[in-house]
């Protein structure tokens, strides 16, 4: 079930699905641990003793209040004759969950109403061992297990509450349908729990109420929060966090007027659903949507570095730098001694779950890496650099990262066609050596040659550019394929030291340009994509292009090449402005703000017919996809000051 509301403060991160019911809970990392596991936390309603959870049988509708991290969400139920209007957040730095609640009633006749909010935590990610209780002294009800504590409560009108054994048959759950709350006092084990408002309406009245989380590590924690709710109230934290994102995105508006105002909307959209995914300590996991579980038992809450440099591109671009600094810190105290970044990472820098092997069938050693995720973060190290011309943040990254990483680079090379050893391809699928690759690799040994001439070690500059343009004249020799005319996928050796072509059209290879192995105008650059927009575009669908030839994850129908990635359709968009087919990239544009969810929110991929998202979403790459590629126009369209545009 994707998502349609995300809230975050960096540490405490909460995904809302098309219920109204908290799907994913994630404390004290964005993305680690969630603490429901899919589960949902619905909420459910009771009118003048008929009783309806929030699902399908609701009208609901999903937004956000403008340039914030404030949603607007409504639910109406015509049996029930009720209408609710939730203003949620997660508070701008304290771990607090706000969700204000105006209640309506839409019958010209007096209606005894209750609001129910169950919770089916797993806390640390485990229905073993949990409590859940009710504190007399801060008047609500606490679950916890180890060093996490969660308080939940409620503001403006009375309450009830309950905390049950959870099963099939029983719990707090079968409670609030019943539309009576126990006030069982205390439960340990697998449990589940309900709080409760409650009141009267008098025809067409509306009254508000607040319904509040709290999170922490102990429960002195829990008091202090408990202690700023009462000081400050409920009502001004979920102000000033309204304004503190509106000046965090207003602070670093740089668009022209000539983009419209749906673009723009989304761009601020897709800047905010980027910073709700970026861990305080560095991390800016890919999506934190829990609805992937059911393959492999295994989820996207991780950090890619690859992911993390693209996404770190647009916020610097942006004028986030103080942010992505703490992304750049997490890579260099992660990197290896060796030079290399790991597949994937938790979002407390332990190493991800992978596929990928340390040896091969005959069990020889083998990295089991993409090396692209370490050219990456240097490239967009001296990205970061070009928008913050911070050279003391570079010395320091230098030394600890740049310098391991591009050694590695110059090392992890096959000495006869000097191109990259084999690594695994960005899609995670197979082992070989590939165009796109091979360029990410070229343009990180250009980034250090750069960086190293910044902070002063000229001589390493000499080797990293000398490195660089044989992997290029490599990639030109041996990866661009004269019989076809294009480049190739990539190319692998059999056990004999043959080569073997892969000619397999694939969406990567519209980056060749981006990391300047050619110029977009290049003949080989221009076949190529002309290849690629042939070969991958949904002809007979809603458009939009696909990863490569017969991409089977998630896969609809063998009559298309593939499901339309958002990623990949920028990609195309991307090279349309460098050549200056704007029309082209503004419609490729408004081809993804025609895929967006209600409240602005992008998914990896869809269904290439009837255009529903299809794996998670939101997906943070296709955000900052989306950014990068209004920066890329915004940019061009000002250098070449387009009348039309300008």
């Amino acid at each position: 079930m994707n998502k349609e509301i995300v809230l975050s403060n960096g540490r405490f991160f909460v995904n809302i699905d098309k219920d109204i019911a908290i799907r994913d809970f994630y404390f004290p990392y964005v993305g680690m641990y969630n603490h429901l596991n899919s589960q949902a936390n619905s909420i459910g309603v009771w009118v003048n003793g008929k009783f309806r959870w929030i699902d399908d049988s609701w009208e609901k509708s999903f937004d956000y209040k403008e340039n914030s991290l404030v949603a607007k969400i409504t639910a109406t139920n015509q049996d029930l004759h009720i209408k609710l209007e939730f203003t949620s957040t997660i508070h701008k730095y304290s771990d607090i969950l706000i969700h204000k609640v105006k209640i309506t009633n839409l019958s010209s006749e007096k209606q005894d109403f209750k609001v129910f909010f169950y919770h089916c935590f797993r806390l640390n990610e485990s229905e073993i061992g949990n409590t859940a209780y009710y504190d007399p002294k801060l008047k609500g009800l606490i679950h916890y297990k180890g060093s996490t504590y969660v308080y939940i409560s409620s503001e403006g009108l009375d309450y009830e509450y309950t905390v049950a054994k959870k099963n099939h048959e029983s719990g707090a759950w079968k409670e609030i349908e019943s539309g009576i709350l126990s006030k069982t006092k205390i439960m340990q084990g697998e449990i589940d729990s309900g709080w409760g408002v409650k009141g009267e309406l008098q025809p067409l009245e509306s009254k508000e109420f607040f319904y509040y989380i709290l999170v922490g590590k102990k429960y002195e924690e829990i008091e202090n929060l408990k202690n700023k709710v009462e000081k400050e109230g409920l009502e001004h934290l979920l102000e000033e966090t309204e304004d503190y994102w509106k000046s965090w995105i207003k602070t670093k508006d740089r668009l022209i007027p000539a983009l419209s105002r749906d673009l723009k909307n989304q761009y601020y959209r897709s800047l905010l659903t980027i910073k709700a995914h970026f861990d305080n300590e560095g991390a800016v996991v890919a999506a934190n949507d829990t609805s992937i579980y059911k393959f492999n038992k295994d989820h996207y809450s991780y950090l890619w570095p690859r992911d993390g440099a693209f996404i770190c591109m647009a916020l610097d671009n942006a004028g986030y730098t103080r942010l992505t600094e703490k992304f750049f810190k997490f890579c260099k105290k992660h990197i290896t001694n060796y030079g290399y970044l790991l597949h994937k990472y938790s979002p407390d820098g332990t190493a991800g779950s992978s596929w990928h092997p340390w040896c091969d069938e005959d069990e020889n050693y083998q990295l089991p890496i993409q090396e692209d995720e370490t050219a990456l973060v240097v490239v967009a190290l001296y990205n970061h650099y070009l928008n913050s011309k911070d050279v003391e943040f570079i010395d320091m990254m230098y030394n600890g990262f740049v310098r391991k990483a591009a050694n590695f680079m110059v090392s992890y090379t096959d000495p006869k066609t000097h191109l990259p050893l084999e690594s695994y391809d960005l899609w995670e699928e197979r082992r070989g050596v590939f165009t796109y690759t091979a360029s990410t690799v070229y343009a990180g040994l250009v980034a250090a040659s750069k960086l190293a001439v910044l902070v002063g070690n000229k001589e390493e500059a000499v080797i990293y550019k000398e490195k660089a343009e044989k992997i290029r004249e490599a990639i030109l020799t041996y990866l661009y394929d004269e019989e076809s005319g294009r480049f190739l996928r990539g190319i692998y050796k059999d056990k004999n030291g043959n080569i073997i072509k892969d000619k397999t059209l694939e969406s990567s290879l519209l980056l060749i340009h981006e990391f300047d192995v050619v110029e977009a105008e290049d003949y080989r650059m221009i076949n190529t994509v002309k290849a690629i927009e042939e070969g991958l575009w949904i002809k007979d669908g809603i458009g939009g292009l696909a990863r490569y030839e017969n991409d089977y994850y998630h896969r609809v129908s063998e009559n298309t090449p593939g499901n339309p990635w958002i990623i990949t359709t920028l990609w195309l968009a991307n090279w349309y402005t460098e050549v200056g087919l704007f029309d082209k990239a503004f419609s490729l544009l408004n081809w993804v703000l025609k895929r967006r969810t209600q409240a602005g929110l992008l998914a990896e991929q869809f269904d290439p017919y009837t255009g529903e998202p299809l794996s998670v979403c939101p997906l943070t790459w296709s955000h900052s996809s989306f950014c990068y590629s209004i920066q890329k126009l915004n940019k061009k369209l000002i250098e070449q000051k387009t009348p039309e545009y300008v």
